[in-house]
This record gives structure tokens, C-alpha cells and sequence, in this order.
């Protein structure tokens, strides 16, 4: 049970941190949570330290516990993670495929459904349901690329980079374009080309890179 309410209060201020509802900077006060939850302060607090972990939340000594915030050289340094991390998930699914391990024709299946869906939602209002297809095909081919440190490292990360996707797609990011380049990528991996899987995978993500380095230039 303490863990049903520990989930509870971890996911409800990770979904108000990704969509904006807490903003950064904002201070948590566990107490006010815990009675908003209709819970004990102890599963808020375990919360708190799994979005800590995530690097969502920052303590602050003596001040007191804060939404993070995250300046956009912060925001570019890790997008360069998140490129070496889907170049190498995309290799390693590839050479799975390769060695026959994953069907190619099951792999297509999987993820096609996944890129029709999110081409039916190229709309600016549609940019927080075609960001959760995104995260969806992305943590498929993680999961199937089957390299647990990989996965960790990347979950570590996902959640910051949710929320600056939340920030940056519905205004910067050409979808429609995103959209063949998931296509790309599982015509890539389901031929077994390695290389050409990590490549595509990496250029998809450098999109978002450089959309960061021209807004901060232009801060």
C-alpha cells in the first residue's frame, strides 16, 4: 500500500512538472502535497526523492526543495546524451534483427501503428498526444535493444527531455518531417543496417540539439 501511494504521488507531480503545471523554480511544500493527495507525508516524500533522482527536483540547503530549472545550455548537454543513447539503441536492435533474434516483420508491425498514429496528430493542438507516440516508439526500440544499462541511462534522462519537448515541438519542431524520420529508422533497423540505424537515430535527435543552440543564440 505504501508503495501504491508513493507511485500515486511520483507520477501526479511528474505529469504537473512535463506539462507545466508546476513550473520552474516553484518550491514543494510536502505537507501542502500530502494533504492535496489525501496521503501521509512519507510516500510524498519518497516521491520527491525519486523526481530528485530523475534530476527534476533540486534541494536546496537551508531554502528548501525546488522544481529545477533548466537553462537551455543545460537542456543542449543533454540532448547530447540523449543522441549517443538512441545511435546506440538503434545499433543494437539492427544487429539484433540482424542475427534474427527480433523478427523484422513483427519489429514493423510494432512500431508502423505507432508513426501512422502520430502522423494523424501533426496538429499544434495534438503536440502533447503525437510527443507521447514519440516517447512510445523511442522506448520500444530501448526495450527491444535489450542492454539494461542503456535502458537506465536513458530513463534517467526521458523525463527531463519530456519536458523539453513540451516546450519546444508545438512550436519549433516540423512533425510532419519527424515523422518520415521514424520511418527511416524502422525501415533501417528492420533491414539489419547497424550503422545506417545509428545514424538515422542520431540525426533524428541532433533536430532538437540544434533547435536549443539556435534559441540560445538568439537569447
Amino acid at each position: 500500500m505504501a508503495r501504491h501511494f508513493s507511485n500515486k504521488a511520483y507520477e501526479t507531480l511528474l505529469e504537473r512538472i512535463i506539462n507545466g503545471g508546476l513550473r520552474p523554480s516553484v518550491p514543494l511544500d510536502i505537507h501542502q502535497i500530502a494533504d492535496e493527495l489525501d496521503m501521509s507525508i512519507t510516500p510524498v516524500r519518497d516521491a520527491i526523492k525519486r523526481l530528485e533522482a530523475d534530476g527534476l527536483v533540486e534541494v536546496i540547503p537551508r531554502s528548501g526543495t525546488f522544481v529545477r530549472h533548466f537553462t537551455l545550455q543545460d537542456l543542449i548537454r543533454g540532448y547530447e546524451l540523449v543522441e549517443a543513447l538512441d545511435g546506440m539503441a538503434g545499433y543494437l536492435l539492427a544487429e539484433r534483427v540482424s542475427a534474427g533474434v527480433v523478427d523484422a516483420d513483427e519489429l514493423r508491425a510494432t512500431l508502423t501503428p505507432l508513426v501512422d498514429e502520430m502522423e494523424a496528430n501533426l496538429g499544434q493542438e495534438q503536440a502533447r498526444k503525437w510527443g507521447e507516440l514519440d516517447g512510445q516508439f523511442h522506448q520500444i526500440i530501448f526495450d527491444l535493444a535489450e542492454n539494461t544499462l542503456l535502458a537506465t541511462s536513458y530513463h534517467s534522462i526521458r523525463n527531463q527531455m519530456k519536458s523539453v519537448l513540451s516546450f519546444v515541438s508545438p512550436i519549433h519542431v516540423d512533425r510532419a518531417n519527424s515523422v518520415r524520420e521514424h520511418r527511416a529508422i524502422i525501415a533501417a533497423i528492420a533491414a539489419g543496417d547497424a550503422e545506417r540505424a545509428r545514424k538515422i537515430c542520431q540525426d533524428h535527435r541532433e533536430l532538437i540539439r540544434q533547435i536549443l543552440k539556435r534559441l540560445l543564440a538568439q537569447s
